[in-house]
């Protein structure tokens, strides 16, 4: 960032070490315009948590973070005197939050200290000043979950200037240059308090505009890019009505979606993603909302024949990284449904396929009847798969089979052969198939350079959610446990 500090000096001579500090107000106008956005006062209807994402603001502020060195001549005319010289600005701009509840507070900090060497010329004097001037300006945002807003820029400045040489147009006379520069001294002390305002006002003049002119630039792209991914969700969950919400605390800013559901019968429990100990990111998945999701899917009635199953096992597990790709090759019937054998497998016209987050173990519950080639259909199976994350070794995750139950679907109903058959089947699997190890370290600087190395830490599924947790990788661990000792 540019700061260009006007120095000023005296007509008689440099200033004498002093101290001048000086505190510019936020004015209370938004200078970001809001887009148009239901407001959750306004919804009706039961609304329920769907997601939530809890940062540390620590983390969020390597999106923010700047170190800049600049140096620039000076060349002003201040009061009577004509300034020539040098200067430097080393500037820092870090991230911080502010305790809110209802709307994410956050402050971009920028300090800095502006070193000078000037030399002030006027008709009575020339004055050598060395200057050591420090400024901290908050530009407050504000974030509803809907659009960013902000307000003007604000903070304190303080000018500090040494004189390092004063010299009178006397200066070198016997006996008259002693008075002159006497005289020329003591004409600074009487100006200082005038001379230092000035300085503060010119530099808070500079620096406050291009501030505010920066950063309300780079929200407004980011009100943009925040309309249109609220956008894409709206579409992929079905052009559901979406409710966003936003929050801080002093060290995290947090993110919340809710939307309309028609079938709560009872109360859910809030989506818990508050950072413990070490943890840096947080984030939480309702079973309702995925549930939802996957009812929208139109994969009831689906059939996959005995040709097509094993292709298309073998085919999901080329894809089982890309969720969008797996449901896409399920809504190919044409290639599933090829003329069967023996049998097809055949998904229930209503909730086919749902998940549970219950007792540490996320659970894949689908629906199924077995349809013979040249027999009459089985009875609907309900066949819930049951994983578990545990740790590995050399910083491996791995999510392990524990479970495979199957069942009639339907409470008192008699278990047919198919299920018999189905469910031995299954038991046999779980002791035969090895748990699938994947990396726990999750890198994403290939994405964005600013974004830390993250380790997965804990993986919690129980009361109907799915929480996952993440602390910083151990080569980051020490750059940015001095960042959260400030």
């Amino acid at each position: 960032m540019k700061i260009s500090v006007l120095l000023t000096t005296l007509p008689f001579g440099a200033f004498v070490p002093s101290a001048y500090a000086q505190t510019f107000e936020a004015v209370p106008a938004l200078t970001i315009p809001a887009y148009d956005v239901v407001p959750r006062a306004e919804m009706t209807g039961a609304f329920v948590d769907d997601f939530s994402l809890t940062f540390r603001t620590d983390v969020l502020s390597h999106f923010v973070d700047q170190q800049n060195v600049e140096s620039n001549n000076v060349a002003t005319q201040v009061m009577e005197a004509n300034v020539r010289g040098m200067q430097t600005t080393r500037t820092s701009v870090q991230l911080t939050s502010v305790e809110s509840s209802e709307t994410a507070r956050l402050h971009i900090v920028s300090t800095g200290v502006v070193s000078s060497n000037t030399v002030g010329l006027t008709p009575q004097a020339r004055v050598a000043t060395l200057g050591n001037h420090t400024f901290r300006v908050t530009k407050p945002v504000f974030f509803d979950g809907g659009r960013f807003l902000t307000k003007p820029a604000y903070g304190s400045l303080q000018a500090r200037q040494i004189p390092q040489a004063v010299n009178s147009i006397a200066s070198g006379m016997p006996l008259l240059g002693r008075i002159g520069d006497r005289i020329a001294r003591r004409e600074v002390y009487r100006r200082m308090p005038t001379s230092d305002a000035i300085v503060v006002r010119q530099v808070a003049d500079d620096v406050l505009p291009k501030i505010n002119t920066r950063v309300d630039g780079q929200l407004a792209e980011l009100n943009r890019k925040w309309r249109d991914l609220r956008q894409t969700i709206t579409r992929v969950s079905g052009d559901q009505q979406i409710s966003w919400a936003a929050s801080t605390t002093d060290n995290s800013f947090s993110l919340s979606a809710s939307s309309l559901s028609t079938t709560r019968k009872a109360a859910v429990p809030a989506l818990t993603t508050d950072l413990q100990n070490d943890e840096v990111i947080a984030m939480a998945f309702s079973q309702g909302r995925i549930n939802r999701w996957l009812e929208d899917q139109s994969l009831g009635g689906l059939t996959i024949s005995d040709t097509t199953l094993q292709q298309t096992v073998m085919t999901f597990q080329g894809v089982k990284d890309n969720p969008q790709e797996m449901l896409q090759l399920l809504k190919q019937p044409a290639m599933l449904s090829a003329d069967p054998l023996i049998f097809s497998l055949k998904l229930a016209e209503s909730a086919p396929v749902s998940v549970a987050f219950e007792k540490g173990l996320l659970t894949l519950n689908v629906r199924f009847q077995v349809v013979p080639k040249l027999a009459p259909p089985g009875q609907i199976h309900q066949m819930a798969v049951s994983l578990a994350g545990q740790s590995g070794a050399d910083g491996r995750w791995m999510i392990a089979l524990r479970r495979i139950a199957v069942e009639p679907d339907g409470s008192g109903a008699v278990p047919d052969a198919w299920t018999k058959l189905i469910g031995d089947e299954a038991t046999q699997m779980v002791e035969s198939v090895p748990p699938s190890e994947l990396p726990r370290t999750v890198d994403l600087r290939h994405m964005d350079s600013r974004i830390p190395p993250v380790r997965i830490h804990r993986i919690k599924s129980d009361a109907g959610q799915l929480r996952l947790s993440f602390i910083l990788d151990a080569s980051t661990e020490k750059v940015t446990a001095r960042r959260f000792a400030r």
